[in-house]
């Protein structure tokens, strides 16, 4: 049931104000949260029936002082019964006995299957706009960042006997465990700790993966001879094949042996199955996900949109979806600035159809230890011919352009073999080639703009979402709270409304301190 907010003051209420620093991220939150959220906002989410519980009001407040502060749900209890600045920050009075952590899980869950975080979002917005943080110019910036996951990251060996375990587990739940268990071979899956080997010997490691492997394909096989199967024995059974499989190979002779490297979308952890290895640079390696923020207004403060993707996606993939986003909310942009990772022709070309021109850095040619690179090569997309530095040419069919196709070049041994050139150019057998990219005409214009004043003018405003990121990830975005995608994205709105929120209420009092100067 709705819990309402007690708002009884008493003389204490009163001379508490004058106790909270005007500047302070707990008079910030209490003068936005005021204004503009009641219980009404949330009235969908709850029963007209049971016991009336803590105002949701009070526990959305919480969750958004718990990543400024980097609060436990048990901490969050403790601070809400004690510590006047937090009873101030999220509308209480001062005999407010505190949010227990269950109600503060229950609440968070409720809010997790809703929109209440993109509707509060969108409220922040308006206020900035009312605030006059907006400019008159449509612009904003798209970028990305790592987060950490919270589920642990588990070796080949681990992440089949813990999905073996989770097979089992939720089969004890439906009245199957019993039939399942029957097909392994194996009577450790519930000991702690790995099964005890010698792990230094090769061949003993082998024989522990085969048997773990075939265990759980047996498992696999066995509970899917029960159809239909509930979901979530399902989910269960489907990544258990997954783990069991992603790592080795198989041969024909039922031997099993690991395979060298890491295969593609890898899961890592049965504890959080949607978290994957990423990079967001090539020393700085990150095990969970990888969080998108669209900013807006002035000096591009504002956050106006998120989402959350796996680790491994790539930082373009998701931003058609968000611009769509903006464009129901009213706010898809005439310009959307972007680092190189959101250099794609094809997505650019699409999106300034619907209204938004994406601009980005072409990604730089790749060095080749001193020889010449394909900027060093003059590509002539209309007449399909590519002229090297030494004046040698090959030609190619324009229509690899036209059908958007692309293709590759090749000057050949007969050429190059005779070229003084060569040492500078290339050290293949076959002579040198050049990849024509299905949007070469674009790639080239796109580098010849990089270079003109107008771009460099347009793209330093870029900068901004960098301190924006920076100060994202230093109050709660950079560690996931939570297990799953869907989750993390609530923690990353919540993330972007504590930004706007803060800078709102920093615009509204500069223009106060403006008023009364």
């Amino acid at each position: 049931m709705l819990g309402k907010r007690d708002t009884q003051m008493t003389f204490d209420d009163v001379l508490w104000r004058e106790r909270i620093p005007e500047n302070s991220v707990w008079m910030k939150l209490h003068e936005w949260i005021k204004k503009n959220l009641s219980e009404k906002d949330f009235e969908p989410l709850f029963s007209n029936t049971g016991r009336p519980s803590i105002s949701p009001v009070h526990t959305m407040a919480a969750l958004l002082i718990q990543l400024e502060k980097g609060y436990s749900d048990r901490e969050m209890e403790e601070e809400s019964r004690y510590d006047d600045r937090v009873k101030f920050a999220i509308l209480a009075n001062r005999n407010f006995e505190g949010i227990d952590a269950v109600t503060l899980c229950d609440h968070r869950r409720l809010f997790l299957n809703s929109e209440i975080g993109r509707e509060i979002l969108n409220k922040t917005l308006g206020s900035a706009k009312a605030a006059g943080l907006f400019s008159k110019e449509n612009l904003q910036v798209v970028d990305s960042f790592m987060i950490w996951g919270k589920g642990a990251v588990q070796d080949t060996y681990t992440l089949i006997r813990k999905g073996v375990l989770r097979v089992l587990r939720i089969a004890r739940c439906h009245g199957m465990e019993e039939e399942l268990r029957g097909v392994l071979k194996r009577d450790d899956y519930e000991k702690p700790g790995k099964p005890k080997i010698d792990w230094s010997d090769g061949e003993e490691k082998r024989r522990l993966l085969e048997s773990l492997v075939w265990d759980a394909l047996n498992l696999v096989k066995k509970a899917r001879e029960n159809e239909p199967m509930p979901g979530d024995l399902a989910d269960a059974v489907d990544l258990l094949e997954r783990v069991a499989r992603q790592d080795v190979e198989i041969g024909e002779d039922g031997r099993i042996e690991m395979v060298k490297g890491t295969c593609k979308d890898r899961v890592i952890s049965v504890t959080d199955p949607e978290m994957r290895h990423g990079r967001k640079t090539s020393s700085r390696k990150v095990d969970g996900f990888k969080g998108h923020i669209i900013t807006c207004g002035e000096n591009g403060q504002l956050v106006a949109g998120v989402e959350v993707t796996a680790a491994n996606v790539a930082d373009k993939e998701p931003v058609p979806e968000m611009l769509e986003e903006q464009e129901k909310e009213g706010r898809r942009p005439e310009e959307l600035l972007g680092d190189s990772a959101y250099f794609d022709p094809e997505m650019t070309e699409e999106e300034k159809e619907k209204g938004t021109t994406i601009v980005a850095k072409a990604p730089p040619v790749p060095e080749r230890d001193g020889l010449y690179t394909k900027d060093d090569f003059e590509i002539d997309t209309e007449t399909g011919i590519v002229t090297c530095p030494a004046g040698q040419e090959a030609r190619f069919d324009v229509k690899c352009i036209e059908e958007r196709k692309g293709a590759t070049v090749f000057f050949g041994a007969g050429v190059c073999d005779r070229c003084p050139e060569k040492d500078k150019c290339t050290t293949g057998k076959s002579g040198r080639c050049i990849r024509i990219h299905p949007y070469e005409p674009e790639i080239q214009q796109a580098r010849e703009y990089q270079k003109t004043e107008g771009f460099k003018d347009r793209y330093v405003k870029r900068v901004n979402v960098e301190r924006l990121n920076s100060h994202l990830t230093r109050h709660g975005a950079r560690e996931a709270r939570y297990i799953g995608t869907r989750k993390v994205k609530f923690q990353l709105l919540l993330c972007g409304i504590l930004n706007n929120i803060k800078a709102v209420m920093r615009a509204v009092a500069a223009q106060g301190a403006v008023c009364h100067s």
